[in-house]
């Protein structure tokens, strides 16, 4: 069912989305859409990328069409690097924090800025400043650089001043501070209200940041009876805006993706109609009502981000044109120009080098046989493709004997004496089930920082226990960046 909004209302409301696009090449409903709405921004994500030189002919493309347009993208580093196929994959946040050096997370950040500037991105969706207080967030991890305030202000300031540095526009996220749930708002509504942290926002605001993510969380405050959530209380998001402002400037405010499942159940108490029938999950972008999208701006963010097009609520007015969609402009960079923007970066491997020599020392042993225990097969970011796993399969052969890789309970021939851990997510508890240890030995934890945690308590004190941040074979450690003390 569509709904009919009137022209003034419609053309208002498009200036107030960013939405995504289906793949690396928008289809002719894609551009008719873009064409006739004229959004305020695109957000790109993996699926639309496929390497610098289509990226950056698809930037183009989208601003020959909308010459204003924001083209934005989540490319954090870790597990969160959307446009890793054109720019390269740069560390995870937790790994910059655990090494506290504030010039080189700056370093690391203007690198990666000014890679996506010369694809046409114009916004970077962070630096992450959420404070990891639930140490078993499943959805902000690795994307924090850390669990103490303090530390978070530091290397958010650092990293937004990176970001500046090469030009681009700064959105730090998610207010008030996702670090501190024990669910995953893209599925369903934490139930507990959310405190957050200011002191890393406003650090990443004062260096130079513009924007401020909204995170579809419940809070405290603002409109009596009102929903309790941050992205659809006005009162509340007016009381953001004043205490967020700096030089008297308040910030621009970016509701988080508003096909959030978070969103479902505090749409059903205002009375907007239902996308579908499902009770939790993700709602598809075409589904959304009007109702939904209007009840978000009313609240007051300045903009909304949509992982697609909501075809429903704002239709094409009619046929598709017949016309041929932008075609790229004289003068493009070419192949030679941007094939380097997927290469690592140097200064992004110095950075995991450092916590490779500081934690896996003596872990790699030619002569033993290493347990890996993979589960990232069925992580929501998707870091072990078949791409990456043949990756980590062909480094880890360089390392040991022989490599047992597991994507579920382990078990193994003879006593293992190394360990390594793969997942964004907290460990299982039934993880290591089934697997024969030995009294002692070295394990690594990769991906979020609880594993580690997890591993030392079960493993015992005759066990050693490096984490790193990131599933990714970089972390591994360069060839001369050596395994030993």
């Amino acid at each position: 069912m569509r709904e009919a909004l009137a022209a003034d209302e419609a053309a208002a409301l498009a200036t107030r989305l960013v939405v995504g696009l289906a793949g690396p090449e928008p289809t002719p409903a894609e551009w008719a859409w873009l064409g006739e709405h004229r959004p305020a921004g695109v957000i790109l994500f993996g699926r639309n990328v496929t390497g610098p030189t289509q990226a950056a002919q698809l930037c183009r493309r989208l601003r020959a069409l909308v010459p204003d347009l924001q083209v934005m993208a989540d490319h954090e580093g870790g597990p969160v690097a959307q446009m890793a196929a054109a720019a390269g994959r740069p560390p995870a946040a937790w790994t910059l924090g655990a090494l506290d050096d504030a010039a080189l997370t700056s370093e690391v950040c203007r690198e990666t800025a000014a890679r996506l500037a010369r694809l046409g991105i114009t916004r970077v969706l962070g630096p992450v400043a959420d404070v990891l207080e639930h140490p078993r967030n499943p959805v902000i991890g690795a994307r924090a650089f850390g669990a103490d305030p303090a530390l978070c202000a530091r290397h958010v300031a650092a990293a937004v001043a990176g970001y500046r540095a090469a030009g681009l526009e700064v959105c730090v996220k998610h207010w008030p501070g996702h670090g501190g749930t024990a669910t995953d708002s893209h599925l369903t509504l934490e139930a507990q209200l959310v405190a957050g942290c200011r002191e890393p926002f406003l650090a990443g605001l004062a260096a130079g940041a513009d924007a401020v993510m909204v995170g579809h969380l419940p809070v405290a405050g603002g409109e009596a009876g009102g929903t309790g959530l941050a992205t659809l209380d006005a009162a509340y998001l007016e009381q953001v805006r004043a205490s967020l402002a700096v030089g008297g400037v308040p910030p621009l405010l970016v509701a988080d993706d508003v096909t959030m499942g978070a969103l479902r159940e505090p749409m059903r108490r205002l009375g907007v109609p239902r996308p579908d029938a499902q009770d939790s999950g993700l709602v598809e972008p075409g589904d959304l009502p009007a109702a939904w999208l209007r009840a978000l701006l009313r609240a007051g963010c300045g903009l909304l981000l949509l992982r697609g097009i909501p075809w429903r609520a704002l239709p094409l007015s009619g046929a598709l044109p017949a016309s041929e969609p932008p075609a790229l402009g004289a003068g493009s960079e070419g192949p030679p120009a941007l094939a380097s923007l997927a290469a690592p970066a140097a200064v992004w491997q110095e950075a995991r080098d450092r916590l490779w020599r500081r934690e896996a020392v003596a872990w790699s042993a030619p002569h033993l046989t290493l347990a890996w225990l993979d589960t990232t097969a069925g992580d929501r970011w998707g870091a072990a493709d078949q791409r990456t796993g043949a990756a980590f399969a062909e480094k880890l052969a360089s390392l040991f004997a022989r490599v047992e890789r597991r994507n579920g309970a382990a078990s193994a021939e003879a006593p293992c004496e190394r360990l390594l851990v793969t997942s964004h997510r907290p460990m299982g508890t039934g993880l290591l089930d089934g697997l024969t240890l030995a009294p002692g030995g070295i394990a690594l934890a990769m991906g979020h920082p609880s594993l580690a945690v997890d591993l030392r308590a079960r493993l015992g004190e005759a066990w050693r226990v490096g984490a790193l941040f990131d599933c990714d074979v970089q972390d591994l450690g360069s060839p001369c960046a050596g395994s030993a003390a």
